[in-house]
C-alpha cells in the first residue's frame, strides 16, 4: 500500500506485449486459414486435392494451434491481476 513502484512492473508489460502479439496471430491466422481453406476446396474441384492453396490452409491451421498454446501458456504463467467477478 505504499507508494514503491512494483517491481515486476516491466516484466509485465513485456508479457502483456507479448500476449497481444499472440492474440494479434490468433486473429489473422483465423481469418487467413478460413480464407483459404474455402480457396483449397475450390481449387480441389476444379483441380485437385494437392493444391499450393492446401499449404496455406495448413500453415494456418498450424499457426492458430501454436497461438492457441503461447497464449493459454502465458495465461496461466500471469494471470490477469484486474478485480473480476469469479474471484
Amino acid at each position: 500500500m505504499g507508494n514503491h513502484p512494483d517491481r515486476n512492473l516491466g516484466r509485465r508489460a513485456v508479457w502483456s506485449v507479448l500476449t497481444t502479439v499472440v492474440l494479434v496471430v490468433r486473429v489473422v491466422a483465423t481469418i487467413v486459414a478460413t480464407f483459404c481453406v474455402f480457396a483449397w476446396i475450390v481449387a480441389a474441384f476444379r483441380d485437385s486435392l494437392m493444391n499450393p492453396w492446401l499449404w496455406w490452409a495448413v500453415g494456418s491451421v498450424i499457426a492458430i494451434v501454436v497461438s492457441t498454446y503461447l497464449y493459454s501458456y502465458l495465461r496461466v504463467r500471469y494471470p490477469s491481476a484486474s478485480e473480476r467477478w469469479e474471484e
